[in-house]
Order: C-alpha cells, then sequence, then structure tokens
C-alpha cells in the first residue's frame, strides 16, 4: 500500500505494537552493550529481540517484565544475531534530563494484546523509515490538555501518558479497551517515545 499522507495518524498505522513480556536475557556474543531477550507476544514460540538498554536496565529488572514491542518491523540482523521487533521506551537524554524507560501497558492485560489507539493497521510489514515518521512523546495531561492539545482519557488514566501526534492532534497510545501506555517513573514532560 503507498503512504497516504493526508490520512490522519498513516504513518502510526503502519506500526503493529504489541505488549509481551520478557521471559529471557542474555548478553550479546558479539557486542558488549547489547542484550538477546526472548520477548513472549502471544505467539507460538518467544521472539528474539536486540537491545541496546544494557547500561539501563539490569537483567534482574527485565525478565518477567510487560514491555511494548514494534512486531512488523522487517527482522535485522545486530552483529550475527537476527532482531524480530524493536522495544519501545521513552528518553530525554537530549533534553538535558538522565532517563531512558521502557514504555510498559499501564495494566496487565494479555501477551499479544495490540496498541493501535483502535485505529485498523495498515500494514503487515514496517521498516525503520516508517518509525522515523511517527511521533510520540510522553508527558502528564493537565485540565484535560497534553502538551497544550485537548486528549481523551478514561478515568483511570495514569500521571503520565504516550501519545501518538499527528499535527495538532493527539490520541493516548492505547489497546483501544482503555489500557494506555506510561513508564514506570518520572520523565521530563514532551520526552520523544519510540
Amino acid at each position: 500500500m503507498a503512504d497516504e499522507v493526508n490520512e490522519p495518524f498513516a504513518a502510526f498505522r503502519r506500526l503493529d505494537i504489541r505488549v509481551g513480556t520478557v521471559t529471557e536475557v542474555a548478553d550479546h556474543p558479539d557486542a558488549e552493550k547489547l542484550y538477546v531477550l526472548k520477548v513472549d507476544v502471544g505467539e507460538e514460540e518467544p521472539r528474539t529481540v536486540v537491545t541496546n538498554i544494557k547500561s539501563f536496565y539490569p537483567p534482574e529488572r527485565m525478565v518477567g517484565r510487560k514491555l511494548m514491542l514494534i512486531s512488523n518491523l522487517k527482522p535485522a540482523n545486530f552483529r550475527g544475531v537476527k532482531s524480530f521487533g524493536m522495544l519501545m521506551a521513552a528518553e530525554d537524554l537530549d533534553m538535558g534530563g538522565s532517563s531512558l524507560q521502557l514504555l510498559d501497558p499501564a495494566y496487565d492485560v494479555p501477551n499479544g494484546t495490540r496498541f493501535d489507539c483502535g485505529m485498523e493497521i495498515s500494514e503487515s510489514r514496517a521498516d525503520m523509515k516508517h518509525v522515523e515518521r511517527v511521533t510520540m512523546k510522553i508527558a502528564k495531561v493537565v485540565d484535560g490538555k497534553f502538551m497544550g492539545m485537548d486528549i481523551e482519557l478514561p478515568g483511570n488514566a495514569p500521571e503520565r501518558i504516550v501519545a501518538v501526534i499527528d499535527g495538532d492532534k493527539a490520541v493516548p497510545l492505547s489497546d483501544g479497551n482503555g489500557c494506555l501506555v506510561t513508564v514506570e517513573s518520572d520523565i521530563m514532560d514532551g520526552a520523544p517515545a519510540l
């Protein structure tokens, strides 16, 4: 399908974002700063995912952790290990902060639950150029506004949420059934998330 650049949230709708649980953590055999994870996203076998979060998350904070995964990325090879997805995180390092945090579902939902904001996914496969076109940020919602934009939230929303932004519109990153995406501790408002 060709890009539909005039359709709201067209870039976001290319991504298949799922919740998963980390079942195994191993050091990458040929890269000191990388982990090789096994992530259960509700499929027959856990996925292998290579990630560079090693300096922020020790193994004991990873095993059993629920997180968000872009599951329809073209597999990528990282120094001889093939990765089948990308973990999602928010980070404020470029804003003068000191935090990189994995994105979490605000509530316990089954592995494989799709976080599509109630929108239809338009593609079965995405690559990094599609990811780079999506804008997501994390911030506190104050008086019904997310970074100055109107946003609707369920009554049980966490203090900080991730929102998908397209122009002057923002929608909370959710499963479409009230479960939003958040982080576990403080991070600067407006920090990019992906």
